[in-house]
């Protein structure tokens, strides 16, 4: 405990699922945590349940796909706060649609969520990430939420596959970018396997209905979904925040441009 302890960190998505823990275990390492989400009444409760277990949470509703939301948010956080250590691009969507029946909307919006997020977002915070870097040696830390579709292809998502690999590049280029420019912040990606949270949940019943793993059958598709990983399980949201955990740390003060695979051994085939 206390591996966080004085830290301010944004998480974004933070409502459910993956950020929802990223959020969770950020607090109860002592941070102060600013949990952002699209739906404020998911935000709220996952605000609620750190603030009920000790710890210190804020919200604010944020589209991240939303420039205006991004200045907005951070105006409201630098009324109070001079400094940000820890940001995590979470939020995210998945479009499963055989590459044929994908519109350039569709596209677009993908690319919007998951890449022009992270873009906008660090644009944003970027003074206060610096203002952090500059006051002690461990410096800020931003931490991008890609995917191992970021770093392999598979079929009917083409669209996400090629997000989650601009995610991973951006984070490269921008730890390098912010090194050479002295900001002292670190940046670095992590890249899950399939994790039980409401997304997967819907990909896996888009999946069934394409027939993409031979079946129309949603258990038997979430069977061989976990069996994709050599550990023969789907992960929990918790295991990725632990990861999250350890880049924000002082810990990973040595970190940056790096990718962090936690997938139960998927890609290492």
């Amino acid at each position: 405990m206390g591996r966080l302890q004085g830290k301010r960190a944004l998480v974004t998505g933070a409502g459910q699922g993956i950020g929802a823990a990223i959020a969770t275990l950020l607090a109860n390492e002592g941070a102060t945590v600013w949990v952002t989400d699209l739906n404020p009444d998911a935000a709220a409760n996952t605000a609620t349940a750190i603030s009920d277990a000790g710890g210190t949470a804020h919200t604010a509703k944020l589209d991240v796909a939303s420039s205006d939301d991004w200045q907005a948010v951070a105006e409201s956080y630098a009324q109070t706060n001079d400094a940000l250590e820890v940001l995590v691009h979470n939020a995210g969507m998945e479009w499963v649609v055989p590459y044929e029946d994908i519109t350039l909307t569709d596209w677009q919006r993908v690319m919007a969520v998951n890449v022009d997020s992270v873009f906008i977002g660090t644009q944003r915070f970027l003074d206060h990430l610096k203002a952090a870097g500059a006051k002690d040696e461990p410096g800020a830390s931003i931490v991008n939420i890609s995917s191992i579709a970021g770093q392999i292809g598979y079929s009917n998502q083409v669209a996400y596959n090629t997000s989650k690999a601009a995610v991973r590049h951006l984070t490269k280029s921008m730890a390098i970018e912010f090194a050479e420019h002295g900001y002292n912040i670190r940046v670095n990606s992590v890249h899950p396997g399939c994790v039980d949270t409401p997304m997967l949940r819907e990909a896996m019943a888009g999946w069934a209905e394409a027939g993409a793993f031979g079946t129309t059958d949603t258990a038997e598709v979430r069977k061989q979904v976990a069996a994709l990983h050599p550990l023969n399980k789907i992960a929990r949201p918790e295991d990725i925040g632990y990861g999250v955990v350890y880049l924000a740390s002082d810990e990973a003060r040595f970190v940056t441009g790096s990718e962090l695979t936690i997938d139960g051994g998927w890609i290492a085939r």
